[in-house]
Formats: C-alpha cells, structure tokens, sequence
C-alpha cells in the first residue's frame, strides 16, 4: 500500500476534545453563541436604558479619565476610580465560580454571565432605594449618589477584564488576590465590600 493510500490515524479523544473546544470558544452562528451575544446585547441596553431613567450624567465634567484617592467627589464619575478594583475582583471570582460549577460551559457563557451580572450590579446599586441603604451623611467625602454612564460601563468592562484576568489562574491565587485587593482598597480609601457591607447593614 502506497503512502497517499494509507488512512490517517484516528484522532485520540484528547486530541478530539481540544479541538472541540477551539471552536466551541468562538460564538456560534445558531445555539447558545448566539443567545450570549444577544443576551449581553439586552443587558448593556437595559442598563443604559436604567440609567437614563434615573437621570444618571453621562460622563463628569472635569476633563479627567481618573479619579485619585484624595478625589473622592470624583468617584463613580470618572471612567476609572479606586472602585474600579472592586470590579476587577467581582469579575474574577465569579469567573472562577462559574468555571468550577459548570466547567462544560464554553466562553462566551462564562462571559454572557460575568456581564449579565455586571449589569444587575450596576442597575440595583444606582436605585434611590439602594443609595439610601448605603448610610452616607450629607458631609461624607466618600458620599455616593449613583455612577455616570461612562462609569457604569467602564466598571462592567473591568468586571469582564477581571474574569478573563483570572480564568487562566487557579482557584487558590484568585480568593488570595481578592482577599488582598479588599485589604488595599480598604487602607487606601476606606472603602471596600465588607465596609459597604458593614454600612448598609447599619452595623
């Protein structure tokens, strides 16, 4: 038998799963890559379309992208501020949350559900009824009364940045990065989750 005659060896089943997954990572043109492309398609509108409802600027009016610790009027204004390391964390963790519970799920589920998460985040804690719970005195520099538009996406994008950021890491090293970052955030302008927490529980 010839060489051009010869059949070409079977693909093992760990080379046939990675291929797989190579396309798998790609939205698709029918299934769910194209459900997760809509589905992120209707939260980002639905969010933008929230904040618009609530009279919310679309950007600050200081000619800054940043907002610095001793800036603290700034912040949920800017595009970035020191609570854009909030984000990154959220985003992080649940990434690795989702890939351990559900490790079938390709990528574009993971981040349809980062940015599905994102949003509702963002959404609930731009409501009055939200900001109230929070607690701040009228002379608190640390006072918030809700995000620009620019600032509510640029937070999802840090949320999304935090996943893809944490996917490749594991689980241990991610909770040890979060842990750190709540420390720094919370030495560097007293705020952070567990302070927020502690706020709206009015503890």
């Amino acid at each position: 038998m010839t060489e051009e005659n010869r059949s070409a060896p079977p693909l093992s089943p760990e080379r046939s799963a990675s291929l797989t997954l190579d396309a798998s990572e790609l939205p698709q043109s029918r299934g769910w890559g194209r459900q997760a492309v809509a589905l992120i398609a209707l939260a980002l509108l639905g969010k933008l379309t929230m904040l618009a409802i609530l009279g919310r600027p679309i950007n600050c009016d200081c000619s800054q992208l940043w907002a610095m610790p001793d800036q603290a009027g700034l912040n949920s204004q800017t595009v970035l501020d020191p609570y854009s390391v909030l984000h990154l964390v959220f985003g992080a963790v649940l990434a690795k949350l989702v890939w351990w519970k559900r490790p079938d799920w390709p990528l574009w589920k993971i981040v349809a559900a980062v940015i599905v998460s994102s949003t509702v985040w963002e959404v609930i804690e731009n409501l009055p009824v939200a900001i109230e719970l929070f607690g701040y005195s009228d002379d608190d520099p640390l006072a918030y009364d809700g995000d620009s538009i620019v600032n509510s996406f640029s937070d999802t994008t840090a949320t999304v940045l935090g996943a893809a950021l944490a996917l490749p890491l594991t689980g241990w090293l991610v909770a040890a990065l979060a842990v750190g970052s709540e420390l720094l955030l919370s030495l560097w302008v007293g705020d952070g989750f567990l302070i927020m927490l502690w706020r709206a529980l009015g503890l």
